[in-house]
């Protein structure tokens, strides 16, 4: 059934809003002027922007949400580390979602925070796709070979977060390269801890 009427133009306009916050934040990033220059972009007062939103914190995690609706990673496991790198090889052109990103990861130890909510399913999300990706075509791993793999997945989840938090101090660190190594060496390591994991639950 289509979506008519002021329903279907209002989830026009918040999409609207999002696309262009993108645009604004990834080089301004949150500041003062940030959302009054979108609610400019958009045609809309301030008040008229939050008015598509829970609150201030609610439209910064919602932008957080919509990069990552651009940026889905789909595909076998090598297309997938393909696309991770080049998502985290955006951030010279987007200096400012990565310092969202930032912020909002640090708020989100606040479990009130909208942010505590979109970071816990992010990872969840990005676990699992991960986890099919790998086990696809291969046979159901034993309980301990799937806790190993999430830890080892956690860790360069864990990497990627970090070198982007030191990026926006030092604009010099090669986040792309730094996590090319790093994944090559962990792949090394999860092939022969996870084949001999396998082979003793065989």
């Amino acid at each position: 059934m289509a979506i008519r009427g002021s329903y279907a133009k209002g989830i026009a306009k918040r999409a609207e809003i999002l696309d262009v916050a993108l645009e604004v934040f990834a080089l301004e990033g949150y500041r003062g002027t940030s959302l009054r220059k979108v609610a400019s972009l958009c045609n809309l007062s301030l008040a008229g922007v939050m008015h598509y939103f829970d609150s201030k914190e609610d439209l910064l995690v919602q932008i957080l949400r919509r990069r990552d609706a651009r940026n889905e990673i789909t595909g076998t496991l090598e297309q997938q580390e393909d696309q991770f790198a080049d998502i985290l090889g955006q951030g010279p052109s987007e200096p400012g979602l990565i310092a969202l990103y930032v912020t909002m990861a640090a708020a989100a130890s606040n479990p009130e925070h909208p942010a505590a909510a979109y970071f816990q399913e992010r990872n969840a999300r990005l676990l699992k796709i991960s986890e099919d990706s790998y086990y696809a075509g291969k046979p159901a791993p034993s309980a301990e070979e799937l806790e190993y793999f999430r830890t080892m997945t956690r860790l360069i989840l864990a990497a990627a977060d970090g070198l982007q938090l030191q990026w926006l101090v030092d604009r010099s660190i090669d986040v792309v390269g730094t996590m090319q190594e790093l994944m090559s060496q962990m792949h090394d390591a999860m092939d022969k801890k996870l084949g001999r994991l396998a082979a003793t639950s065989e």
